[in-house]
C-alpha cells in the first residue's frame, strides 16, 4: 500500500510518528519526518529505516517562518508528498484554576497552532499537486471530557475542528483531512500493571491502545482504502469515548 508512497511526519521522534516511519518504510515507501530538539532520535532513527531518499528536518511548529521554510524543503526534497501526517503534541494535568497561562498558552501553541501552522504552509502545495492527505493525531478528549485535562482538552478539540475546517477548504482541490483519536497508550516503562488495570476497567475493550496501532489508523485514513474519507474523527480507544 505504501510501497510507491512518499509521507512527511510531523513529529518522527514521537512514539506514533517513529512507529509511522517504520512501517512506511518497510513498506518500501519514502519517509520524511521533523524533530524539534531530538536529534540523537532523528540520526537513530534514519539509521534505522529500511530503503533509501528518507530526510529529516529540525522544526518548532510553533514557528511559523520556519514550519514553512521546512515544508517547502521536504517538498522540494521527497516531493511530491503524498500523505503528512501530524502527531505533534504536549499533556499536562491540571484544573483551570491551577493552570498557569504560560502552561494554557503552550498548550495551544503546540497542539493546535502548530497544526495550523503546518496545514497552512502544505495546502498549497497539495492543491498545486492535485492531490493529498492529511491526518492529525488529537486525542479521545477531543471527543469527550476529562477532569483536570483543562489546556489539553481545549487543544484537542480545536485541533478536530481546525482539521474539519481544512476538509472543507481542500476538498475541492483534492486533499483529505482527517483526524485520528487515540485513547490510554499502553507504555510499560510509565505505567505500573495496577494502574495500566485501572485504565482497562474504564474501556469497554479490555486493550490499551498502541503507537503502532495509532500509526496503523493515520496510515489507513491517507490510503486509498479511504479514498472518500474526509472531515472524519476516527477512535482508537478501545471503545473509551463510549462511556
Amino acid at each position: 500500500m505504501y510501497d510507491e508512497q512518499t509521507v512527511l511526519v510531523l513529529s518522527g521522534t514521537s512514539d506514533s510518528g517513529r512507529a509511522l516511519a517504520r512501517t512506511v518504510a518497510d513498506a518500501g515507501g519514502t519517509v520524511g519526518f521533523t524533530y524539534n530538539s531530538a536529534s540523537d532520535d532523528a540520526e537513530a532513527l534514519l539509521d534505522e529505516l529500511d530503503g533509501d531518499g528518507h530526510e529529516a528536518w529540525s522544526c518548532d511548529v510553533t514557528d511559523p517562518e520556519e514550519t514553512e521554510a521546512v515544508i517547502d524543503e521536504a517538498f522540494d526534497a521527497i516531493g511530491p508528498i503524498d500523505s503528512l501526517m501530524y502527531t505533534v503534541g504536549v499533556i499536562a494535568r491540571s484544573s483551570i484554576t491551577d493552570t498557569d497561562v504560560d502552561d494554557w498558552q503552550r498548550h495551544l501553541d503546540v497542539n493546535v497552532t502548530g497544526a495550523f501552522n503546518t496545514i497552512k504552509a502544505a495546502a498549497p502545495k497539495f492543491e498545486e499537486q492535485g492531490h493529498g492527505a492529511m491526518v492529525a493525531v488529537s486525542a479521545c478528549d477531543g471527543i469527550m471530557r476529562s477532569s483536570n485535562l483543562a489546556a489539553y482538552d481545549a487543544s484537542k478539540q480545536a485541533l478536530i475542528a481546525l482539521v474539519e475546517e481544512a476538509a472543507r477548504e481542500l476538498g475541492p482541490s483534492g486533499v483529505r483531512a482527517n483526524v485520528v483519536s487515540p485513547g490510554f497508550i499502553r507504555d510499560p516503562d510509565a505505567l505500573s500493571e495496577d494502574a495500566i488495570d485501572g485504565l482497562l476497567e474504564q474501556q469497554p475493550y479490555k486493550q490499551l491502545t498502541t503507537p503502532q496501532a495509532i500509526a496503523n489508523a493515520c496510515l489507513f485514513l491517507c490510503s486509498d482504502l479511504a479514498s472518500t474519507t474526509t472531515g472524519a474523527v476516527l477512535p482508537v480507544d478501545s471503545g473509551l469515548s463510549l462511556e
